[in-house]
């Protein structure tokens, strides 16, 4: 189980810090993820027996909990993700907290002992037989929904006289930081309020997992392109430079743009600058937490006048509020979706008006806050907004060792797998993204081949050996690349802005017989079509509705980008 919909009940008999949910829900994870109306948050996690008590399809937890989402809308999706671990959740610098009728320092140091997850609400802490509230005024750093007790956090105790001449923050606020207060988005009355200013989008600061070392591979160039923009932001350096040659040469591109091919990694490269910015430079010493907040270019657009202009002002005032106490880093996949190119005469007069909006907001770039864009097309981007990401590179699509990571990292579980030939996989996988190897040679149908070779007597045990993996292979074919080439092949002349996209679009028509330039479609594009396994028909949408990249788990995996755990997971 990674991400279900379930139904949520609440309940006044148990602590805020845990969810009760379903054994076969969460499997061994020890921490969920609740996800509402747009706004998430950490939880431990209290399996219980599927159909004891009642539990079946339900996620049961403390009223209070329910504060943190603007309270409960039943005719929205309420999900629980259990493909999370601690390390999602940023550790706790400090804490305020209002105790009544325990001794402080004993609740201070169950939370440190537990690790106590945190969040910007009435806490209800188990003490033994029973039930603490305990009112969290503050927390840092801010931003966060959720944030982890260790032995390092300051916990500081508001005492009875100061608590009446101050009031908490806003469940969920993060002291004020993204969420906001009453009124703001993510607060007062919750996403969807009946304020006709209410903007429904949140943009939840989440803690970058993601590394260049650990989680990307190849795409040294990328690398090196990143960690050297992310240098212009240690002051030292940039005097340095500006000392040297001139301050034209001095001044930080401020924002960066990654293109390329569906599924290559440019949201996970997108997160790995951000954990790359927090862990392996001094930007955190100069500014202050550095905090990843990610938007999906469809979740802003909006069928009714003027709204999708007006979450675009919320994302980036949750950035802006975000960046005052720290640098934060603000990632807009799909990107092309908010601004198209306003010469387009097929666009609407709300979508010019979207781009005019997005580029407004990129004129007042502070310099904590760096902004990454994602496209698979980005000749569709209106030219003034190109020139608002100073820095471009192109993602490629992987070679062969880089397949052949992808291989080991989704079956190194496997009892077998030190005597698997991932060199031979990932040779025999050129020409595949990660995901397809993820979703489908090694997604759900290989699952049901595995669990009924162990529920039925009559078969026996299968040896996912390398020959065994690579007939599940051959039985499948590479369709993304396919369906991305066709999509782009009478946009030739727009690529010329981007020669190496332009570059490998050619390459693969050529390697997959598809016809470039206008009037394409007839019958040898039908032929190699059928040649290639399966139609693409409505393919376009698949791979260039700027529906973002795919990856392990509807995530983005990559050329360069190891996905995590066994393939077919859900949302990563």
């Amino acid at each position: 189980m990674n991400k279900t919909n379930l139904q949520p009940i609440t309940n006044e008999s148990q602590p805020t810090s845990h969810v009760k949910v379903g054994e076969s829900r969460v499997n061994s994870s020890e921490i969920v993820r609740l996800e509402h109306r747009g706004i998430d948050a950490f939880f431990y996690a209290k399996p219980v027996e599927d159909f004891v008590g009642g539990i079946g399809n339900k996620v049961k937890f403390h009223e209070n909990v329910a504060k943190l989402f603007g309270g409960i809308d039943f005719s929205s999706p309420f999900y629980v993700d259990a493909k999370v671990s601690k390390r999602d959740v940023e550790a706790a610098r400090r804490v305020e907290l209002r105790v009544r009728g325990a001794p402080e320092e004993q609740i201070a140091q169950f939370m440190r002992d537990s690790e106590y997850l945190v969040h910007n609400m009435e806490e209800v802490v188990s003490n033994g037989d029973d039930l603490v509230p305990v009112q969290v005024y503050s927390m840092e750093p801010s931003g966060y929904r959720t944030l982890r007790v260790t032995d390092e956090t300051d916990i500081e105790f508001v005492s009875r006289s100061d608590a009446q001449d101050r009031s908490p923050d806003a469940p969920g606020s993060g002291s004020g930081g993204a969420g906001g207060g009453p009124g703001g988005p993510g607060g007062g009355d919750g996403p969807g309020g009946d304020s006709e200013n209410d903007v429904d989008i949140d943009v939840t600061p989440k803690k970058p997992t993601k590394s260049f070392d650990e989680d990307v591979a190849g795409l040294d160039t990328v690398k090196q392109t990143a960690r050297t923009m992310l240098a212009m932001f240690d002051p030292q350096k940039q005097e340095q430079v500006e000392r040297l040659y001139g301050e034209g040469f001095a001044s930080r591109g401020g924002s960066m743009l990654l293109y390329g091919p569906p599924g290559c990694g440019k949201t996970l490269v997108s997160e790995a600058i951000a954990h790359e910015a927090k862990n392996e430079t001094d930007i955190e010493d100069e500014y202050g937490d550095v905090k990843f907040l990610e938007v999906k270019g469809g979740d802003v657009l909006s069928r009714y006048p003027g709204e999708s202009e007006r979450r675009i002002e919320a994302v980036f005032d949750q950035a802006h509020q975000v960046a005052q106490d720290g640098f934060a880093v603000l990632f807009f996949d799909e990107v092309e979706t908010l601004i198209p190119d306003r010469s387009d005469d097929s666009l609407q007069r709300h979508e010019r008006s979207l781009t005019n909006a997005f580029l407004q907001e990129m004129n007042d770039i502070e310099d904590n806050l760096l902004v990454i864009g994602a496209t698979n097309m980005p000749f569709t981007i209106d030219p003034a907004a190109t020139r608002r990401f100073p820095i471009q590179q192109f993602i490629p699509q992987p070679d062969a060792e880089v397949m052949a990571q992808v291989w080991e990292v989704n079956l190194r579980d496997l009892p077998n797998a030190d005597e698997i030939d991932f060199r031979r996989l990932g040779e025999e996988s050129v020409g595949y993204t990660p995901a397809e190897i993820a979703d489908r040679v090694l997604g759900s149908d290989l699952q049901r081949e595995f669990v009924e070779s162990v529920v039925h007597d009559d078969r026996e045990a299968i040896t996912p050996d390398t020959d065994y993996l690579l007939e599940w292979l051959n039985d499948t074919e590479p369709k993304t690349v396919r369906q991305y080439v066709s999509s782009v092949r009478e946009q030739l002349d727009d690529l010329e802005g981007y020669p190496e996209m332009q570059r490998y679009v050619e390459e693969q028509a050529e390697e997959h017989g598809i016809s470039l330039g206008n009037g394409g479609g007839g019958l040898g594009d039908l032929l190699a079509s059928a040649a290639g396994g399966g139609s693409d028909a409505g393919s376009e949408g698949d791979a260039s509705e700027g529906g973002g990249d795919t990856g392990n788990g509807g995530g983005d995996d990559a050329p360069g980008a190891l996905p995590e755990g066994r393939a077919g997971g859900g949302d990563s």
